[in-house]
């Protein structure tokens, strides 16, 4: 998921959503100070890229957990996120959904962001991959790292 300078404040628009629906499940105040939206705001006046890259991983994540809500859950959401014009769980998910199957074909992890999402997957023992896709992405992750350390040991 690419999120820039002009792409930004549309992904913020979803993410705020995806907040605000989340908070209203988990009785929480979608306003409190611990915020994700507050903890976005600060990270705005701070720097443009700590807040763009914040945006990335929060909405990653909330996009991630939205496979375990149950059907009538995901069909509020969506309803919710189309009133608004923006696009679809599918649509959103799509992205994270397409990483598994495209690591496993280049047999590698080309970036963090893809890292970011195979660990996620390889920590729900849930996702809805193979024994085998697990096993080959397992390599793959552990290779990632392995480089990655290297890389930035020198």
């Amino acid at each position: 998921m690419k999120i820039n300078k002009s792409n930004y404040e549309f992904y913020k628009g979803v993410f705020k959503i995806i907040w605000e629906f989340e908070a209203k499940y988990a009785k929480v105040d979608p306003n409190a100070e611990f915020s994700p939206i507050k903890v976005l705001l600060n990270w705005e006046k701070e720097s443009d890229s700590l807040a763009r890259r914040g945006l990335r991983e929060g909405l990653r994540d909330s996009l991630t957990g939205l496979k375990d809500l149950s059907s009538d859950l995901k069909t509020e959401l969506n309803n919710s996120l189309i009133s608004k014009s923006f696009p679809s769980i599918n649509i959103l998910t799509s992205q994270i959904r397409n990483v598994p199957k495209k690591v496993l074909e280049k047999g590698k992890i080309k970036n963090l962001d893809e890292y970011y999402i195979i660990k996620e997957i390889l920590d729900d023992l849930e996702y809805e991959i193979t024994k085998s896709e697990r096993t080959d992405l397992n390599k793959i992750f552990g290779e990632f790292e392995r480089n990655f350390k290297e890389k930035n040991a020198s």
